[in-house]
């Protein structure tokens, strides 16, 4: 799992910094090569003997549970539980880290909007009850450790 989490946006190597660093919304080209990281990261992993679960696990990051997720269009029955994991783990930690785009979410916001995506059957509820359970630990484990300088 923690390799699958560390690995997981390997794919945006092959997105451009003008893309990912950009501060207002993308275009539909820009969507595209932003949402094509997921494949990449999973061509990129499947290839290493002995990480063909962690392919997987890192490369359905932004598969839904309905099934309109992407790359694979997986639905909830076929995404194994630490895919599962790491989805919600990904969004929690993109809502509470500060991005080009806006600044980070509270713990308040950050939960408001993942009891969203559970009403709208976009990601496990289960899996956001554990995460809700600990809302300072996730929250600390979301964001990035403040540097001593």
């Amino acid at each position: 799992m923690e390799i699958a989490a560390l690995l997981h946006d390997l794919g945006k190597l092959r997105v451009p910094d003008e893309i990912l660093d950009k501060p207002g919304g993308l275009d539909a080209h820009e969507r595209s090569l932003i949402n094509a990281h997921s494949f990449e990261t999973y061509q990129i992993l499947r290839h290493i003997s002995g990480f063909e679960e962690i392919a997987c696990w890192a490369a359905y990051h932004h598969e839904e549970p309905d099934g309109h997720g992407y790359p694979f269009h997986l639905s909830g029955a076929s995404m194994s539980l630490e895919a599962r994991i790491l989805r919600v783990a990904d969004i929690f930690q993109a809502l509470a880290q500060d991005r080009p785009y806006r600044t980070g979410l509270s713990a308040a916001q950050v939960l408001a909007t993942l009891q969203d995506f559970v009403a709208h059957g976009r990601i496990d509820p289960e899996i956001l009850a554990i995460a809700a359970g600990d809302m300072a630990g996730a929250m600390a484990a979301a964001l990035p450790v403040a540097s001593s300088h």
